[in-house]
């Protein structure tokens, strides 16, 4: 390390041959001839050519230890650079003609998405269905309130034998296959209200005998009035 180091201070002494070594008189204290002042500039002169052998020498040695990877990795670097070019456009290319082909399969390979089907509307569904197979078996009138029906019921409780109810339809329930009607009428001179579910197999027919315009969907205000309201022939 020290042999690297001295190189680099011997360096900074100026190289003219003409220049002597500065007078040590001043710097001793004392006179010196000039047998020795001559020796003493020779040896100055032979420090001044070591120092600046040692200096090529170094140099030539820092050159050799520094620009040769320099330039072997300059000359990787144009290599690789110049091996690259042509494959990049090359491949750059390819890439963007499989590009569409690729998303083009991936669009005819997938298939439609299917919507996710809600509880309310399966329950929906069914009822439609439900409501479909009752009016196949038994066709239904379209029945709105203030209408006069009449109604043939076959009651399992008694021999399965058909009974006649006719009233006014007072309010109607749509609950999909639930729906309900509620009929009232007078019987001996008290008011009577029955609810009939609209598709039941129990009911065989049911016939609108007039019908009525009336400006509520519900007329439970007939409770309160006399009962001729209720009445019908």
């Amino acid at each position: 390390m020290a042999s690297k180091v001295l190189p680099q201070a011997l360096l900074v002494i100026p190289s003219n041959h003409s220049l002597q070594c500065p007078p040590l008189k001043k710097q001793l204290g004392f006179p010196i001839d000039s047998n020795r002042r001559f020796s003493l500039s020779s040896n100055c002169r032979s420090n001044l050519m070591v120092s600046r052998a040692s200096s090529n020498l170094f140099s030539s040695n820092f050159s050799s230890i520094f620009s040769f990877p320099a330039r072997n990795s300059f000359v990787v670097r144009s290599e690789a650079e110049d091996s690259s070019d042509a494959p990049a456009e090359s491949v750059a290319v390819v890439a963007e003609e499989e590009l569409p082909v690729e998303s083009e399969a991936e669009a005819e390979e997938r298939p439609p998405r299917q919507q996710r089907v809600k509880l309310g509307d399966i329950m929906g569904i069914l009822n439609k269905k439900a409501v479909h197979a009752a009016e196949e078996l038994r066709p239904v009138p379209g029945i709105r309130t203030g209408d006069i029906v009449q109604i043939r019921l076959e009651v399992p409780e008694n021999k399965r034998r058909l009974s006649v109810y006719k009233g006014i339809v007072i309010s109607r329930q749509n609950a999909g296959i639930h729906t309900t009607i509620r009929i009232r009428r007078i019987i001996a001179g008290v008011g009577v209200e029955i609810v009939f579910p609209l598709y039941s197999p129990n009911i065989k027919e049911i016939k609108v005998v007039s019908h009525r315009k009336v400006r509520k969907a519900r007329l439970y205000y007939l409770r309160d009035k006399l009962p001729r309201l209720s009445t019908f022939k």
